[in-house]
């Protein structure tokens, strides 16, 4: 995978931390709108490309580095539904490294 792609992988998973709660829609805005250097740098600029790809990357999988858990951006959005969800995922982690 190149870094460019990486990064927006990355970004892409923050969103859903940063925001529970989020679906598909909601997470491609804030990408667009908060991470555009990372997709244009992964994508391109042409709008109907980048959603394309958005809607691929949503199904496709990312391995946290925290956890070590791989699952698509869907199935980590569903996990981080709530405020507590997101929690708990911090608490989880946080033990992992001690």
């Amino acid at each position: 995978m190149n870094e460019c792609l990486a990064e927006l992988k990355a970004a892409a998973f923050e969103v859903l931390l940063l925001n529970p709660g989020s679906e598909m829609a909601d997470w491609q805005q804030t990408l667009v709108l908060q991470y555009v250097t990372e997709v244009v740098d992964a994508y391109g600029k042409n709008p109907t490309e980048v959603y394309a790809a958005l809607n691929d990357l949503w199904e496709s999988p990312y391995e946290d580095i925290n956890s070590g858990l791989e699952y698509d951006y869907k199935t980590w959005a569903a996990a981080f539904a709530t405020d507590e969800a997101v929690r708990m995922y911090y608490d989880l982690t946080s033990k992992m490294k001690m």
